[in-house]
């Protein structure tokens, strides 16, 4: 808002705190944490986690807040604004040659002032020219005003100009300047009143009009010179050097107003975005800091108001605003996409809740040893590492957040050394992780088949085990459609070889995938089998959904609410739902998951995908050379936890489909 007045009245002074608003004591929404007292009995925490304390060598703020330190920054080098024609006038005429034409200001075109005196406004015609009563310099006047002490950021105030007799025919101009910029904001060369609308960015602009022969400098000397008015118009920002740091750890933010508070009677007050309540408050200056900070990892938002003395937010008392800024209390997890493969690769995966691009901040890897075990990631918010591991025992390991340590200038061979290894800790560490073991990638076979007792006599599981190895899961039917359904002696084989079976439903027609109520009704069926043979609660039940085809060309229709059927069906009884499907993103499937995951978020957490793309090319794959993870995901929020990497097989194993399968999937072991 813009704020005019005097300038007789608006002088900096030191007793400038004398004049500072009245401002009520209001309770503090947060906790204060007082310097030098001991931190239980100065820092416990507010409901919302917030503390509060004077930055470190700094002095509380006269008359303010809890907590705050305030500054007078100097007014330099500010812009000047930009003048136009007020609304609903017309620009003043001016001579082209004139060296104050091309100024929007408008003017009437009456040679005498209009007022409620009879002296000033004559109701007798003169019989002689009215130039020729023009009084004396001495005795012209000559005012200026504004048309508003309130008025938001970069719009116009109207500045207005009126002396008592008319200047056309006198070689003068009514001119008004800023004189903060000294740049000429309008003149006029007829009448007796001169406006000109003025928007400036921010600062505080002082203007005045004088009589003068046209000029477009700021005059010197001896000329009819108006009152000065001083507008300030509000310009607000936060900042801070630390806008990111770990828990506990405190963010010393501060409050820019490019006008003095306490010349204007308002206050500088920062607002917690999360509840609307007020931080703390300077009652003058220019700059209003802080430190804050909280025990818990997150992101808190706050803004920085100009205006009278509010505990909340309240727009009937705040003139001015700041953008939103943020501060972000660091975290870091470990998961998702860790892998682990025996003789293989340990892919790794952390995630901060912050991007760290423009903080000093970089995420690392670290083993169970504490040894960073790969590049630590400066950009973004993830960091990935991957390495081979020969051990059958799988490692734990940690993220944390800290500093990557200086370097000393190293020789060509170090510097060779340096960028293909990185450093070997980070310093100044901000927050961990909590450990974390890797999901193991487990190999397995699904079939149409019996894996023992077939009615054909082909014993499968003996076939795959002495060719391919012996699988850790197998996929099978719970129920008797095309392909027999999961039998007891499979049951028993399976408990003896501690191998986990993946239960899977299809006794359905693979084209009737699309309702809410098709879905539920799959589900109960295939919940109520999974209960009869002794499935525990929590393992999981797979829905089969084919893709479109010959087959099956119904498929293309599956949508959100049979996935969420299914979702429903299987979690209201106890187990945990897997969808068998094309995991591609824009697939039939992927779109319907998505669509279905927006409507209900817990299902990227809660189920489970088994994707069947990529579907390899056969390279004599087995347990041994099983490729590299990389199933294909939908693109938005899932968990694809198995993926079914070759239709089939060569030999004598061309029954079996082979797949992969994280061990955080909850199969059955009976």
């Amino acid at each position: 808002m813009a704020i005019v007045a005097a300038a007789s009245q608006l002088t900096f002074s030191a007793s400038a705190a004398a004049a500072a608003p009245a401002v009520q004591q209001l309770q503090s929404a947060v906790t204060v944490c007082s310097p030098g007292a001991p931190a239980a009995q100065s820092c416990q925490e507010s409901p919302d986690g917030l503390r509060i304390a004077l930055p470190d060598g700094s002095q509380p703020c006269p008359a303010s807040g809890e907590a705050a330190a305030c500054a007078l920054s100097s007014q330099t080098d500010l812009a000047a604004g930009i003048a136009s024609t007020p609304d609903g006038m017309s620009v003043c005429s001016i001579d082209p040659n004139s060296p104050a034409a091309g100024t929007p200001a408008a003017c009437n075109d009456s040679q005498t002032a209009t007022s409620s005196t009879p002296a000033d406004n004559p109701t007798v015609v003169p019989s002689v020219p009215i130039s020729s009563l023009r009084p004396a310099a001495a005795l012209q006047k000559l005012s200026l005003s504004a048309s508003t002490t309130s008025t938001q950021a970069e719009l116009n105030v109207i500045l207005t100009a009126v002396t008592g007799v008319g200047v056309a025919g006198t070689g003068t101009a009514i001119e008004i300047f800023d004189k903060t910029t000294a740049t000429l904001v309008g003149a006029c060369s007829l009448g007796t009143q001169c406006s000109v609308a003025y928007a400036a960015k921010s600062g505080v602009h002082n203007f005045v009009a004088y009589l003068t022969p046209p000029t477009s400098s700021l005059p010197t000397g001896k000329l009819l010179a108006s009152n000065e008015v001083a507008v300030g118009w509000i310009g607000l920002k936060v900042v801070s050097l630390n806008p990111v740091v770990g828990p506990g750890k405190s963010v010393i933010v501060t409050a820019t107003s490019s006008i003095p508070v306490d010349r204007f009677g308002y206050v500088l007050e920062m607002f917690d975005l999360s509840n609307m309540k007020r931080i703390t408050y300077c009652s003058q200056g220019t700059k209003c800091s802080v430190s804050l900070s909280q025990s818990a990892s997150g992101i808190r938002s706050i803004v920085a108001a100009v205006g009278k003395p509010t505990a909340t937010f309240s727009k009937p008392d705040i003139w001015g605003v700041s953008d939103h800024f943020s501060m972000t209390w660091l975290s870091v997890t470990m998961g998702g996409s860790s892998t682990f493969q025996v003789g293989g690769g340990v892919h790794l995966s952390a995630t901060a809740n912050a991007d760290l691009t423009n903080t000093p901040w970089s995420i690392g890897i670290f083993d169970d040893q504490g040894h960073l075990v790969g590049k630590p990631c400066k950009t973004g918010n993830t960091c990935r590492a991957d390495l081979t591991v020969t051990t059958s025992t799988t490692p734990h390991y940690t993220a944390a957040i800290g500093a990557v340590p200086p370097q000393q200038t190293p020789t060509k061979l170090g510097q060779v050394l340096k960028n293909v290894t990185g450093p070997a800790s980070l310093t100044d560490i901000q927050t961990r992780s909590a450990p974390v073991q890797p999901a193991r990638i487990l190999w397995g076979v699904d079939s149409c088949k019996a894996f023992t007792g077939d009615p054909s006599g082909h014993e499968v599981y003996s076939a795959v085990a002495g060719s391919l190895g012996a699988p850790d899961f197998w996929g099978r039917y719970l129920t008797s459609t095309v392909c027999p359904g999961l039998s007891w002696p499979e049951i028993y084989m399976a408990q003896r070889l501690h191998m986990g079976i993946l239960p899977i439903y299809n006794e359905y027609n693979c084209s009737a995938v699309s309702g809410y109520s098709t879905g539920m009704g799959y589900a109960q069926e295939a919940t109520s089998v999974a209960a009869h043979i002794a499935i525990p609660k929590g393992r999981v039940v797979a829905i089969d959904i084919e893709p479109p085809g010959e087959a099956c060309p119904g498929a293309v229709n599956v949508d959100s609410g049979f996935i969420r059927g299914w979702y429903d069906g299987v979690t209201q009884a106890g187990y945990a739902p897997v969808f068998y499907g094309n995991g591609t993103s824009g697939s039939e499937f992927g779109a319907a998951w998505c669509q279905a995951q927006s409507e209900n978020k817990t299902m990227s957490t809660d189920s489970y995908i088994w994707s069947f793309e990529p579907s390899l090319v056969s390279q004599g794959w087995s347990k041994s050379n099983a490729p590299v993870w990389q199933p294909y995901a939908t693109g938005c929020p899932d968990f694809v936890a198995a993926w079914q990497y070759q239709l089939g097989s060569n030999g004598p194993n061309d029954d079996i489909d082979m797949d992969e399968a994280l061990s955080a999937l909850p199969l059955w072991y009976p």
